[in-house]
């Protein structure tokens, strides 16, 4: 199931007026078509037509007692119907170009793009007019028509043998040239298709205003983390190397060697949109946990100044989800849901830099703000998968809503901005494997992603890593 790819010849060729324009649903396509090549004919015939599906193949391998067995299920909607709005006859009549190449004839022709599917019996054929193979509804038929139009898309996933997915939405103009033609088994004369020219478009996703603040949908995730090293303590803080009884009891965890608890807090984007010129944020915080029932050591609990805790190296991982359906029992949702990694970067501060410092806790506030933050299971997991939340934070250094500790805007400072291409941040950008699209769903195909980050974290020349992962809804740019 190959997607259509350009084909073009002096016999015939598609061209549009504003080449490789990318179009909005609802917009105009204008174009014409060309013949360069000789001919000459009595009677001829230029059409051209515009059709849209999204297409979805599924491999997959069987094992039994004869050995293994490869599988291969599609599956089709039709979007466009095959009416005079999308099939066009823009010639009809005698043609002769002669054969020095110096004239050429071209025909206009015109498109309007729909909002929303035409063909509602193309959508219910290919879902077998049964809504588990769809995940959009398709009963009652006449509300297909108000599902808004998939933009140009395609993922492949895994491979012919390895149980892959690919799947695509194509919106693809094909003109057709036919000559008359007589036959010696008949005395009538008949059309013959001598040439057929082909041009894929482009959709766009639908365009969205810049979001809001509040839009930004930011999850919070907290965890526990602690060190237990002497270089806690000022007179060992600056010592390159401890001593080998030190270091034996660092090793078995003494009671003699000091402790720093504290809780990581994270406030990462739930929804990321694609070309926006703010920076994606992404806010990290340190909260020192100094009450009596914490497990910081008294005497790091009775210093001046609390320990500072610095990120050292971050790292950003983008899973792309890809589900599909098939109308088929064999394979149902075994073979269908697929999750790849789709995007790697990493910044590390060079060697010999500290790291980006987080904000000191004010320790007047420490033990009474830190007692009741980040407690029990349910705040540790907050912001993991679903647990995305509203709320925010300050930019760094500064002190965040009532009730948050300050934290430090990472995002803000590397000016971290996902395009659909590359991730461009404060010395990049980083290119892509593959385009970036929005998160969305047709009949046949959903697409949604994951963000995983990492972090390693510096304190008194320890460090600890942590890390997290949750679903992140890209969506479309505004320009």
């Amino acid at each position: 199931m190959p997607q259509a790819v350009i084909e073009a010849s002096p016999d015939l060729a598609i061209e549009l007026d504003v080449p490789n324009r990318e179009y909005n649903p609802g917009e105009t396509i204008t174009g014409r078509v060309f013949r360069r090549s000789h001919v000459v004919s009595s009677e001829a015939l230029v059409s051209i037509k515009l059709y849209g599906r999204t297409k979805v193949r599924v491999d997959y391998t069987t094992n039994s007692g004869n050995g293994s067995q490869h599988h291969t299920v599609r599956t089709r909607f039709n979007l466009l119907g095959s009416g005079p709005a999308f099939y066009n006859t823009i010639f009809k009549g005698p043609i002769h170009i002669p054969p020095d190449g110096s004239k050429t004839e071209s025909w206009p022709f015109s498109f309007s793009l729909p909002f929303g599917p035409v063909n509602p019996q193309g959508v219910r054929e290919g879902a077998h007019n049964k809504q588990k193979h769809s995940f959009l509804p398709i009963d009652p038929p006449d509300q297909i028509t108000s599902h808004p139009l998939p933009f140009t898309f395609y993922t492949k996933v895994g491979s012919y043998w390895a149980n892959g997915i690919e799947a695509y939405v194509e919106y693809v103009l094909q003109a057709e040239f036919f000559e008359e033609h007589t036959s010696r088994f008949s005395s009538s004369p008949s059309a013959k298709k001598t040439a057929t020219a082909v041009l894929p478009i482009t959709l766009r996703p639908p365009p969205i205003p810049p979001l809001l603040p509040d839009e930004w949908r930011l999850g919070r995730w907290v965890r526990r983390e602690g060190v237990r090293t002497q270089r806690l303590i000022p007179e060992f803080a600056d010592s390159e190397e401890l001593s080998f009884k030190q270091k034996i009891l660092k090793l078995f965890h003494s009671s003699k060697v000091p402790k720093y608890s504290f809780d990581i807090l994270v406030i990462s984007p739930g929804v990321i949109q694609l070309g926006s010129v703010d920076p994606v944020p992404f806010r990290v915080a340190a909260v020192p946990r100094l009450g009596q029932a914490d497990e910081t050591s008294d005497e790091v609990r009775q210093l001046e100044r609390t320990p500072t805790v610095s990120v050292v190296s971050l790292k950003m991982v983008v899973k792309a989800r890809t589900e599909v359906k098939v109308a088929s029992s064999l394979v149902w949702d075994r073979y269908t849901d697929r999750t790849d990694k789709f995007f790697e970067w990493s910044w590390m501060w060079k060697e010999g830099e500290e790291g980006m410092a987080l904000p000191v806790w004010d320790r007047r506030m420490g033990a009474e703000a830190g007692a009741g933050f980040g407690e029990g299971d349910e705040k540790k997991k907050m912001g993991e998968k679903e647990g995305l939340g509203g709320g925010g934070m300050s930019s760094a250094g500064g002190g965040g809503p009532e009730g948050e500790p300050p934290a430090r805007d990472i995002g803000a400072e590397l000016g971290l901005r996902f395009n659909p291409t590359e991730l461009a941040y404060r010395g990049g950008p980083a290119k892509m494997s593959a385009l970036l699209y929005p998160d969305f769903t047709t009949y046949n195909i959903r697409r949604t992603h994951e963000l995983k980050w990492e972090m390693v974290l510096a304190v008194a020349k320890e460090t600890v890593k942590v890390s997290n992962d949750h679903f992140v809804r890209f969506v479309a740019s505004w320009t």
